[in-house]
């Protein structure tokens, strides 16, 4: 669980070509990707990231882009 006191900065991580960032309300966790804030919230700051890095995969594999995972 998050408080707002545990989190100083929004960790932010770049994955393929996208942006994830990750923050926390209210002792959730949501990751955003690129302007994107997924409706889903998580436990813990590594579900969001682990999260966050499928939704850029999946973006990469629409767009043709999954070279880039290899």
């Amino acid at each position: 669980m998050c408080t707002t006191s545990h989190v100083t900065a929004t960790p932010t991580f770049q994955v393929g070509v996208h942006l994830v960032r990750l923050s926390c309300t209210e002792g959730r966790w949501t990751a955003t990707v690129d302007t994107v804030t997924s409706e889903k919230w998580y436990m813990s700051q590594a579900e969001a990231w682990a999260a966050g890095v499928r939704e850029a995969y999946r973006l990469d594999r629409l767009s043709g882009k999954k070279e880039l995972w290899r």
